[in-house]
């Protein structure tokens, strides 16, 4: 008896909480309704205050719509961001193409929104994930007075406030900020090689001066990432350095090197690529193909040629690749293709297959 009597009770609290559930599940999906139907509701307003705006026959008529559209705004940026996207995707027959006339009408709102005040309060009063937003938003903005601002929430413990701050400062320019942070995270392999790819593609300041403070204090790693990744850049202040490292004894350093002098394809520079195009690291000849195939000598052409055959599939792929950029011959392809090398030939066909289709 007793034990059907704590069954029961079992039962009737697995009930209780099951319709607990039930209503919270209930509850919460009439939230989101709501949230969703205001959604749909604020944006049908701003699309009429766009309309309005665009198409307002007088000074007058377009100033009273930009002045309800900011009332509509009210200091709240979603509706602010949801307000310059519909002027942005505004598809009218009038200003479909004209986004001059779009950015003009984003300048007006502006002037009477401040959406700088709306992100600096966002920046001083919200959670972490607000500040960090806050941070990326001012950036883009350019607003440069709040830059102190923005420089204490680099020095955040939380990692992803830390990155938003110290990226609003990569599009700000702000060459010794950017240098710190990227130093700051050097032993964190697994992350900061991204992040260095990352802060130069985005930094507006000097690429050339960022690398170099970086250079001045860096470990091995950061040095051979920087190193990778200004490659594209063609920085030549730092080729004596790269001609150091590609004739050292450091294997990463050299692969980092190899692969920076590869990006500039000086004819001056040919008798270490060739060097390196015969190294035991297939990532050092891989790289060093790539550098010969922007020279226009038949010695290049013959070295990438020979590395068609190369041991390793990646180099031969490269080589592949390359190779159809240069002055190839209709005699030299021939021979490539209908040759006893067959790994040469495969490589070669799968890259012109690939081109065809």
């Amino acid at each position: 008896m007793k034990i059907e009597l704590i069954s029961v009770i079992g039962l009737l609290l697995c009930l209780l909480i099951i319709g607990i559930e039930y209503i919270l599940l209930y509850r919460l999906a009439e939230l989101q309704d709501e949230h969703t139907a205001r959604t749909e509701n604020i944006r049908r307003r701003l699309d009429i205050h766009v309309e309005g705006v665009l198409y307002a026959p007088t000074d007058g008529s377009r100033n009273a719509e930009i002045t309800a559209m900011a009332n509509e705004i009210n200091g709240d940026f979603t509706v602010y961001e949801m307000a310059v996207e519909a002027i942005r995707e505004h598809n009218g027959s009038s200003f479909s193409g004209d986004d001059e006339a779009k950015e003009r009408l984003i300048e007006r709102i502006n002037a009477q929104v401040d959406p700088v005040a709306i992100y600096v309060k966002m920046l001083d009063e919200g959670d972490v994930y607000h500040k960090g937003y806050a941070c990326r938003r001012l950036a883009e903005l350019n607003a440069q007075e709040y830059r102190d601002k923005i420089k204490d929430c680099v020095g955040s413990k939380d990692r992803d406030l830390s990155y938003n701050a110290a990226m609003a400062l990569c599009r700000m320019g702000d060459v010794y900020e950017v240098a710190e942070y990227l130093l700051s995270i050097e032993n964190d392999t697994l992350y900061s090689g991204r992040i260095v790819n990352e802060f130069f593609a985005q930094f507006t300041g000097d690429r050339g001066e960022l690398a170099s403070l970086i250079f001045e204090k860096c470990n091995k790693y950061m040095k051979c990432t920087v190193i990778k990744t200004i490659a594209i850049y063609k920085l030549d202040r730092f080729r004596p350095m790269f001609l150091e490292g590609a004739s050292g004894d450091d294997s990463q350093m050299k692969i980092a090197c190899v692969k920076a002098l590869a990006a500039f394809g000086y004819p001056e520079d040919e008798q270490l690529l060739q060097i390196a195009a015969g190294d035991k690291d297939w990532v050092i000849r891989s790289s060093a193909i790539r550098g010969l195939s922007l020279l226009k000598t038949q010695s290049a052409l013959n070295t990438v040629k020979h590395a068609l055959g190369d041991k390793e599939w990646w180099v031969r792929q490269t080589a592949a690749q390359v190779i159809t950029r240069m002055d190839i011959s209709p005699k030299d392809l021939e021979e490539i293709l209908g040759g006893y090398d067959r790994f040469a030939a495969d490589a070669m066909k799968n890259v012109l297959y690939k081109s065809v289709e």
